[in-house]
């Protein structure tokens, strides 16, 4: 708001808004404000290594949260905020990055000129994000295998070999293939530059006290991550050991699912294969979390439809109405472990917000061809805003207690008690609610509150009601 030019009635709804946002943060609860501060000191207190140190960013947000406490609150809470501030000041003055020039794209330092004056490092980080968007999506990917068919010689018949060797390999080596993981490039340069551009960070669920459950290497889990956003950034950065995924969970594999048609492009299939990617598809899920023990499974459960619902500070879940994974994880005798990553769907803007019609349309092409043509605006190479590369905004990615399921009943088994699903899925509801809104306020407090949605369009209503 320009103080020197809005009207006196602008001002007054302003205060107005101020004075009922300053009276909302007096009625804290005050366990739920020690748990943050809790969570923020173990946060503090952990030793960083080479994959898992506290970015400029994180610290940042929880200096923003410590700042906005209404203090006095209480006499333990008022001198923890404090403790802790001071050791947060300390940690971002001595930061390696704090005398460095910050990108321009970032919530509260837009700045035109940003662009001249950012590091080289910030460049290399913006390539990797160009070509891990570019280079390996499946548009491009076309285009490339299009001009190659063009001027290559005898290109037809290469293609025509690669091809078949595609649809034998599929067949006869069922996701994931472990003899194709390469450990080198899942710690590999690129995917330490993926994590610094956001940055991501992964964490897991503070207990009362500061305690965290215990994963054991001996048991599998089925990792489920919300909300989908438009690439599930948080999600696929699992696949990789630069977040410190390995160092969170030792003893623990996680294979990261995508959508069968990704294997089936050139340089993509390349590159998710070796990270030790599989499809979404039951029988590669219940390999992933069969295969040995600590042999895991990350799944993003809501898919393509939620995706169409992405935007900035959105909590809507395709969830309501989705009991699949629950089923896999009781065929598998695998944990159920909710994650939430705060901050993905911060990375584009949804276009069609407020469109039925193109919504409609959208929904249609993707029944046909299993994945979501989204229509959002992220930034530029060159600018700040109107292109296809996600915003620099930090993604959190809060990993929650495992909820056990149970015996193994095995693959394919139709005898699953329906009142066993049933309670499952309630409590899975209940833990993925209480993550969001436990840590909400320290990594995304303008998120909107969470939302269960169900997966059917209105069109799929009308015509199940019809049948």
């Amino acid at each position: 708001m320009d103080l020197k030019v809005s009207s006196v009635t602008s001002l007054d709804k302003a205060l107005a808004r101020i004075q009922a946002e300053k009276n909302r943060r007096a009625k804290v609860d005050l366990s739920l404000v020690e748990f943050h501060l809790q969570h923020i000191q173990a946060e503090l207190d952990e030793a960083p290594t080479s994959n898992r140190t506290l970015s400029l960013e994180h610290l940042e947000l929880f200096q923003n949260y410590l700042l906005r406490l209404a203090l006095p609150l209480s006499q333990k809470i008022d001198k923890l905020q404090a403790t802790l501030l001071t050791k947060v000041v300390k940690r971002l003055e001595h930061h390696p990055l704090a005398a460095q020039a910050r990108s321009g794209d970032r919530v509260g330092g837009e700045q035109g000129s940003a662009y001249f004056k950012v590091t080289f490092g910030r460049r290399r980080q913006m390539f990797c994000i160009l070509w891990l968007n570019l280079l390996t999506g499946p548009l491009l990917t076309l285009a490339l295998v299009g001009l190659l068919l063009r001027y290559l010689p005898y290109s037809y018949y290469l293609f025509g070999i690669w091809v078949v060797w595609v649809i034998i390999d599929n067949f006869m080596h069922p996701k994931p293939v472990q003899t194709r993981v390469s450990n080198w490039w899942r710690g590999s340069p690129l995917y330490q530059h993926f994590r610094d551009y956001f940055p991501i960070r992964h964490t897991r669920h503070t207990k009362a006290g500061a305690d965290r459950a215990v994963f054991s290497p001996e048991q599998n889990y089925l990792c489920c991550y919300h909300p989908h956003g438009v690439q599930s950034s948080g999600a696929f950065s699992m696949a990789t050991s630069a977040s410190g995924v390995d160092e969170l969970f030792p003893g623990l594999t996680f294979s990261v699912q995508t959508l069968k048609v990704n294997f089936n492009f050139p340089f993509t299939r390349e590159n998710i294969m070796s990270l030790g990617m599989g499809d979404a598809s039951k029988e590669c899920l219940h390999l992933a979390l069969t295969r040995y023990p600590g042999s895991s499974a990350v799944l993003v459960t809501g898919g393509a439809k939620e995706s169409l619902v992405t935007h900035p500070y959105s909590s809507k879940v395709v969830l309501k109405d989705r009991k699949g994974f629950v089923k896999v994880a009781i065929r598998a005798g695998a944990a159920l472990v909710p994650m939430w990553g705060f901050g993905e769907n911060n990375l584009y803007e949804n276009l069609v917000v407020g469109s039925p019609r193109v919504q409609r349309w959208q929904r249609r092409i993707q029944r046909m061809i299993s994945f979501a043509p989204l229509l959002v605006a992220g930034r530029g190479v060159f600018s700040y805003s109107g292109g296809l590369i996600p915003h620099r905004r930090p993604i959190t990615v809060v990993v929650g207690d495992p909820i056990p399921v149970g015996p193994a009943a095995g693959f394919g088994a139709n005898n699953i008690d329906p009142q066993r699903l049933d309670e499952l899925h309630t409590r899975y509801l209940a833990a993925v609610r209480d993550l969001f809104g436990k840590y909400k306020d320290i990594y995304d407090p303008k998120a909107e509150p969470i939302e269960f949605i169900d997966g059917i369009s209105p069109e799929d209503q009308v015509k199940t009601k019809r049948c």
